[in-house]
């Protein structure tokens, strides 16, 4: 697509899936950018997993991106199983089936890395990415914002764009800015927004015959519980896949929330100690947690950050992701919700590029475009985070209610459960200027979900 505006360059701080994400909306609208990554790698082993719900894989189709996923190294989600710590089973059902007979589209689960991997490979101008560019401080001068490099190395733009994660620098420069030039106090909350009230490790481990590819499993107990996403096991020419790649989490409330800089951090002695702890705590009917630890290849051990900012953008720097919107993992809505708001961001800063052609656009219009963005964004967001806070609890058996409805009321259906998600799933935000996919377009429930979002001005129309 040819540049709406030649004069104009964003900065994209950070290869994450907003970050990557974000790069393929750019390339596919005309807006230049460089992305800026702080590691030696774009797709890191963290042992982590991602689940792309529909409204995130709609996005990515648009992009012509989803479908190599999908038939390379993406597992369809079939059945989930609920069960106590103990491997009883508390109840099953097939909502991810449903929810792909509501939408067409399935709901899958991979590894982050290989995401990560997928959107890099799939990006025709891979130059725009460098990497080992640790950003340490972000400046404005005159009419453009400058990036500095812990190298050294400085990088100029009209707009940086934060999507560098929880612990983002640009959203630290974002504040720090705010503070020295805007209205006094108008960062206060933000700078004390992340909390966190469990701890949680994480992995990926070797496969487990027992374990059927697709199905995903959840584990209750007082202020624990677990959720594993079974793979499909790598294929090679001496393994068809057939076995299950377990990509799992275990969760533990903390003596009390934190927040900001009180957040603790975590030794491998004090895992070591809660493994021994919980090790006979079923993740499957079958897998305790000390099984699994004994096959898990990669592991991170983290608080279970939450963060919902009021302040997403100030000056020549806006933030998206984990950066600004930070949720559990539990509801598998992250991604899903970074790509959302990198598909809105798209869709705000082309609209302006294309009333500004031949210059500039100026610092005014700017903020106004990315304030829209916020607006756009905000409530959505705040949803989901607070919908996967929810769920966390639920899971772990917060409080003397979660454990009286988790023992005698009887669990929704799959059906009830495929309800919920549509809902949400189609009323979702989508690129404006790129055609949707015809079994979208021929679908009565995204073609409802489409004019809903179009009368809520969630999607901007396109002014070309």
């Amino acid at each position: 697509m040819s540049p709406p505006n030649p004069h104009f360059k964003a900065l994209i701080i950070g290869g994450s899936v907003a970050g990557l994400s974000l790069a393929h909306m750019f390339s596919r609208a005309g807006i230049s950018y460089t992305l800026l990554e702080a590691r030696d790698t774009i797709s890191p082993q963290l042992g982590a997993s991602i689940v792309i719900m529909p409204n995130g894989a709609r996005i990515l189709d648009q992009l012509g991106v989803f479908a190599g996923m999908k038939d390379d190294f993406v597992t369809k989600m079939k059945k989930t199983f609920v069960r106590r710590s103990d491997g009883r089973l508390v109840t099953s059902n097939e909502w991810p089936r449903l929810v792909e007979e509501k939408l067409g589209y399935q709901c899958s689960i991979c590894e982050r890395r290989r995401f990560l991997a997928s959107l890099y490979e799939q990006l025709e101008d891979k130059s725009r990415i460098l990497l080992e560019k640790k950003v340490v401080e972000i400046k404005h001068e005159g009419n453009e914002v400058v990036a500095r490099c812990q190298d050294g190395s400085e990088f100029r733009g009209d707009l940086v764009v934060g999507a560098d994660g929880i612990h983002s620098r640009t959203r630290v420069e974002m504040q720090r800015y705010a503070e020295e030039t805007g209205p006094r106090g108008l960062m206060d909350r933000d700078k004390s927004s992340i909390t966190a009230e469990y701890n949680c490790f994480f992995g990926i481990a070797d496969e487990i015959p027992s374990l059927v590819p697709g199905n995903s499993h959840v584990s209750n107990d007082i202020d624990h519980s677990s959720l594993l996403f079974v793979g499909q096991g790598p294929k090679t020419v001496t393994n068809a896949g057939t076995g299950g790649l377990p990509q799992w989490f275990f969760f533990s409330k903390m003596d009390r929330k934190y927040s900001g800089s009180s957040i603790p951090r975590f030794t491998k002695a004090q895992m070591e100690r809660q493994v021994e702890e919980f090790g006979d705590f079923k993740l499957t009917e079958h897998v305790t947690l000390k099984e699994i630890m004994k096959k898990t290849k990669s592991l991170s051990y983290l608080p279970l950050e939450e963060a919902n900012h009021e302040v997403w953008t100030f000056g020549r720097i806006v933030c998206l992701g984990d950066a600004i919107h930070k949720m559990t993992p539990n509801l598998g809505q992250g991604g899903n919700q970074a790509i959302e708001s990198a598909a809105v961001l798209t869709n705000c800063l082309l609209e302006l590029l294309n009333k500004t052609p031949d210059s500039k656009p100026k610092l005014d219009d700017l903020e106004t475009t990315l304030q829209q963005y916020q607006i756009l964004r905000q409530k959505r967001a705040k949803k989901f985070v607070d919908l996967s806070g929810m769920v966390t609890r639920n899971e772990a058996l917060a409080t003397l209610r979660h454990t009286i409805r988790y023992l005698y009321t009887e669990p929704l259906s799959g059906e009830v459960l495929a309800a919920i998600q549509t809902e949400m799933y189609h009323t979702a935000p989508y690129l404006n200027f790129l055609p949707l996919p015809k079994h979208v377009t021929e679908n009565e429930l995204w073609k409802e979900g489409v004019e809903r979002v179009k009368a809520n001005d969630i999607v901007p129309r396109p002014r070309l």
